[in-house]
C-alpha cells in the first residue's frame, strides 16, 4: 500500500504532472478519470490538462487512505482531499478513489474518481 500512496501523493505535485516520462510511468494508457466537477477525461485529456497547468503556492492535502485488493495485481485506493492555498485555506474536499493496476513490475493508475464532500479537519504532520 505504501508504494501506491507515495505514488498517489506523487501525481498531486506540479513537477511530477509537468514530466512526460512521470505521467508515462505512473499513468495506464487506457486511463479513465470522473472529475470531482463530474467531467470526464482520458488518458490524452488529462495529459492536455496537466501540460497546461500553471504553478501555484498552495498544495493537494490527502489523508485517511485505504488500500482494498481487488485482485493480486489490482488494488483499489480510498482516501480524502483538499486543496490548499498559499494562505492556509482548504476548499475542494473530496473523497477520492483510483484503481492501480500491476502492469508488469510497475504500479500504474488506470482509474480515478473524485466525489465532492463536506469539509473536514486536515491533518497536516509538522516537518
Amino acid at each position: 500500500m505504501d508504494v501506491l500512496i507515495e505514488q498517489e501523493i506523487a501525481l498531486h505535485q506540479y513537477e511530477t504532472r509537468q514530466s512526460k516520462a512521470d505521467i508515462a510511468r505512473l499513468i495506464h494508457c487506457n486511463f479513465r478519470e470522473v472529475g470531482e466537477s463530474g467531467i470526464s477525461y482520458d488518458y490524452q485529456s488529462i495529459i492536455e490538462m496537466m501540460e497546461n497547468e500553471q504553478p501555484s503556492n498552495g498544495f493537494i492535502h490527502s489523508q485517511h487512505y485505504e488500500c482494498i485488493q481487488l485482485e493480486e495485481s489490482v488494488q483499489l485506493l480510498l482516501y480524502k482531499s483538499a486543496s490548499v492555498d498559499e494562505l492556509g485555506k482548504s476548499s475542494h474536499f473530496a473523497k477520492r478513489s483510483s484503481i492501480w493496476v500491476l502492469n508488469g513490475t510497475q504500479w500504474q493508475l488506470k482509474y480515478h474518481q473524485g466525489t465532492a464532500c463536506e469539509s473536514f479537519e486536515l491533518f497536516i504532520a509538522e516537518k
